[in-house]
């Protein structure tokens, strides 16, 4: 049996690979410890993944109580307990609560990450001039019942199937990464879209616990990295998303497949109220956060939030675009009371190497979280994770000819020999959202724009790469 006092435990491994926490765990001197599903620990050491100190096999990590017995047998006893991926958020902060450690009580002495329809309620209630789609939640069980419950109705709707117009989105209130989304144009694909999500797994292989079908909003798609400290929300970047539709069955689903960064201290006014807004909302007074919103001639509308680091590499944009490590900042919150103000963590005195250890294999050559090589932040930086060849050829052809890019080819993805069915079935929702991705693909530059053209290029949804 290990005997960790003190130790940094992560329930969930960060799905693009760069775990972040575990660098500034080992910065401390703390034994950093994953608690994952037995069959994703094994497909991670297949994606030769940075190795914890301790990686505990959980059957249902989304189960506090697992966790928490999976750690005393062990003879593990945390100091901080915090989600890598979205689908164990609520599992980490009711862990801590219990054990009674960070974040626990700074980040709410009763805070309970809400899922996305409750996310929806709270806003609607504290905050009523927030712009939201109009939605309905569905109960999983009642779809093709046709009961009160399978079509919207309910206390945390916002009015009954029918009163919504189309296009719609149809998703699940407990997904991430994109699972189980549909665009949906009228009655009959909704019907599917909502059977189809009903029947479909959540990460680990359990079912989602509810469904949201929510009005369409039409404008420009933003992700927004903030932190929360004493109850303040501070913005550190918001990214311009690139959304490319993609084939979901028979029907059209989202692939969220690049970002174009830039400082948060040049968000709109309106960005940060809203990011203030949903902190206050939801009683979640530290830690760090993401906000999903679409932003029209009528002004940002909220889509949904997230407890924790933003995946899909884009804690490596937040420090190139403002040279702040969120990781780092969000560790100095969490166990030494720092804000988001106080000493960066790249001003400590041990060397960075000793600090962070090695990079990922998948990030050697770049300085992780750090600023550039020539200490320069550029003013944007964007990323595409590339999903088909044509995307990596183009990318590459680009960064042969002009400066500002960068390609970096993705470890290939386990294939199913070796895991069993019931792996194999755990695995399904990582295999479809996460397999795919072939590689990463880095622009930047001190024009916005050069770095927006070279990214659709690269993606295939805009023309030549331009001039250097």
């Amino acid at each position: 049996m290990l005997h960790a006092p003190g130790a940094f435990v992560q329930i969930g491994a960060t799905r693009d690979g760069l775990d972040p926490y575990l660098r500034c765990a080992r910065a401390r001197g703390m034994t950093a410890v994953l608690v994952e599903t037995p069959a994703y620990l094994r497909w991670r050491r297949h994606l030769r993944r940075r190795p914890f100190d301790l990686e505990l096999p959980v059957p249902e990590p989304e189960d506090w109580e697992q966790v928490r017995d999976a750690l005393r047998a062990a003879g593990v006893t945390p100091a901080l307990v915090l989600a890598g991926f979205d689908r164990y958020v609520a599992s980490a902060f009711r862990l801590a609560a219990a054990a009674r450690v960070a974040p626990w009580p700074r980040a709410g002495r009763h805070f309970v990450p809400p899922d996305k329809a409750a996310q929806r309620a709270a806003l609607r209630r504290h905050a009523p001039t927030v712009l939201q789609p109009r939605y309905a939640q569905v109960d999983p069980g009642a779809v093709g019942t046709g009961t009160a419950a399978g079509d919207g109705r309910g206390p945390e709707g916002h009015g009954p199937l029918s009163a919504l117009a189309f296009p719609q989105v149809v998703k699940p209130v407990d997904g991430a990464g994109g699972l189980g989304v549909f665009l949906v144009r009228d009655e009959a694909e909704r019907a599917r879209a909502l059977r189809d999500a009903a029947a479909s797994a959540n990460y680990g292989g359990a079912a989602f616990s509810g469904l949201l079908v929510e009005e369409h909003v039409l404008g420009t798609e933003y992700s927004v990295q903030c932190l929360a400290h004493d109850g303040r929300a501070h913005l550190l970047t918001f990214c311009e998303k690139l959304v490319l539709p993609e084939p979901n069955g028979e029907l059209r689903g989202f692939r969220e497949a690049g970002h174009l960064a830039a400082p948060g201290r040049s968000a709109p006014p309106a960005l940060k109220a809203l990011a203030q807004a949903c902190v206050t909302a939801t009683g979640y007074a530290e830690g760090p956060f993401h906000i999903d919103v679409i932003q029209n001639g009528e002004g940002p509308f909220f889509i949904e939030m997230g407890f924790r680091l933003s995946g899909f590499g884009l804690v490596a944009l937040v420090s190139r675009v403002c040279g702040l490590d969120w990781a780092e900042r969000a560790f100095a919150a969490h166990l030494e009371r720092q804000g988001p103000d106080g000493p960066p963590g790249e001003a400590r005195d041990e060397p960075q190497e000793k600090r962070w250890g090695r990079p990922p294999e998948e990030t050697r050559g770049e300085p992780p979280y750090a600023s550039r090589v020539d200490g320069r932040r550029r003013r944007a930086a964007g990323q595409l994770l590339a999903t088909d060849p044509r995307q990596l050829a183009r990318a590459r052809a680009l960064a042969a000819a002009q400066g500002h890019v960068r390609v970096e080819a993705g470890p290939p993805a386990p294939g199913p020999d070796g895991f069993t069915e019931r792996e194999l079935a755990c695995l399904a929702s990582d295999r479809q959202r996460h397999a795919a991705v072939l590689g990463r693909v880095t622009v930047e530059h001190e024009d916005p724009a050069w770095v927006r053209e070279r990214l659709l290029y690269c993606a295939g949804a805009g023309p030549g790469g331009g001039s250097p």
